[in-house]
């Protein structure tokens, strides 16, 4: 199969579960080009970037920079002896007729993406990662702009923000082929927007379980508590209860360092926390790291903390990657009950789950953990066989590429 992937931006250090499709795609043998709306600076994160050499694969659609150079890399597109056949002559007029009608791609875009499918061959599948784009690539099959069966994956922000509600994926829940909520909780989100039920099919998030050692959990004597949690720094991720857990735990008596792994718009926010609770000393802001170094990092934790928490406007999770890693690595898990967190978490078995915003349980939590180290070994292991029985990338792959084929034969079957 021929499938083209659609993203916001390529290559981006928190979103390894795209490529880890993106590159089980390829070692099954099928041909993926990536389409991002802007480029990112994250080229370095993981060395699949390099090893697949992706970076030759991905062409991006937004057409930022100065007018000329834009310009210029049209006029020499256009020049490109792939346009001078029927083909793709007919594809010139499609574009030339809606032109300023390709948002959120511009024409350029566009062009890029037809002399792509004039060079090699019509895409069979579309897939669009985030409901948003495949609301966008919808709106631009209809026109004719782009063609294969529209797969959307839905992750979280893109089905449960308040601005998402009220009709706004109606022609893509009436035209699209297939949709992949990561969660059983998301599925239910997306069939009350008004998604096809039969043609709506949780699909996880996976992680390459090669790739992270398990190591049974152990506390050195006179060791301090080493809590880690790796996020983006956005009111969803609920760092701030994090922070306050960590100070009622200090307050407990309990020797404790904090990780924060990641960045975002409430850094200077969270950093000003930690020094008015008087912890600033005990908290470690990493900001963003390459995944290798996240691993790195989770072979010295102890206890991986997830405080997330429904945003003031309505975005939830979907399941966080972040949590599987730790799993995989055997570490156990501190969380709250939030979205699909509950489906991959077992309370009591592979860590604990308390309730949102309530920094106190999480904090007893932590140190029932903390005065139990016997248990951790067991969380450990069952963490591990839960990834390896729900969340392993590789037989995710093989499921996807059954799905793409399924949606396709279900679409061809459509009068």
């Amino acid at each position: 199969m021929r499938v083209a992937f659609f993203v916001d931006a390529f290559p981006v250090v928190s979103e390894t579960f795209i490529l880890n499709q993106i590159t089980g795609l390829i070692d099954r043998g099928h041909s993926v080009d990536v389409f991002a709306r802007f480029r990112h600076s994250d080229a370095d994160v993981h060395g699949d970037i390099a090893r697949y050499d992706l970076l030759t694969r991905t062409f991006y659609l937004d057409g930022r920079g100065r007018r000329s150079t834009r310009l210029t890399a049209a006029v020499r597109l256009l020049l490109a002896p792939t346009w001078a056949s029927p083909t793709g002559l007919r594809a010139l007029g499609t574009i030339a007729r809606n032109f300023r009608r390709t948002e959120p791609f511009n024409t350029l875009g566009i062009l890029r993406f037809a002399s792509q499918e004039l060079r090699y061959g019509r895409y069979d599948v579309i897939h669009c990662q985030y409901g948003t784009l495949g609301r966008a690539l919808d709106r631009l099959r209809r026109r004719g702009l782009v063609h294969g069966k529209l797969v959307t994956s839905f992750r979280g922000h893109d089905a449960t923000q308040e601005n998402k509600q009220n009709g706004f994926y109606t022609d893509l829940f009436r035209d699209g082929d297939l949709f992949l909520p990561v969660s059983r909780s998301l599925r239910c989100r997306v069939l009350a927007l008004g998604a096809p039920p039969t043609r709506t099919v949780v699909h996880h998030s996976g992680i390459d379980c090669r790739r992270f050692a398990f190591v049974e959990r152990m506390r050195s004597p006179g060791q301090p508590l080493v809590v880690a949690t790796v996020a983006r720094l956005v009111e969803m991720k609920g760092v701030a209860y994090g922070i306050r857990a960590i100070a009622c735990a200090y307050e407990c008596g309990e020797d404790v360092v904090y990780h924060i792994v990641g960045d975002g718009p409430l850094r200077g926010e969270l950093e000003a926390l930690s020094h008015e609770l008087g912890i600033a000393d005990h908290i470690r802001f990493h900001g963003a790291l390459p995944n290798d170094a996240v691993v790195a990092l989770l072979a010295q934790t102890h206890v991986l903390l997830a405080p997330s928490v429904t945003a003031a406007n309505g975005e939830t999770e979907g399941i966080p990657n972040a949590v599987k890693e730790a799993m995989a690595c055997g570490v156990p898990i501190v969380a709250t009950r939030h979205s699909g967190i509950p489906e991959l978490v077992e309370d009591g078995i592979s860590g604990y789950l308390v309730p949102e915003r309530d920094a106190p349980a999480l904090a007893k939590r932590l140190l029932d953990l903390s005065r139990q180290p016997e248990c951790w070994p067991a969380m450990g292991r069952a963490a591990r066989a839960k990834i390896e029985r729900d969340f392993d990338s590789n037989a995710l792959s093989d499921a996807l590429v059954e799905l793409y084929e399924r949606g396709a034969a279900a679409a061809r079957s459509m009068p």
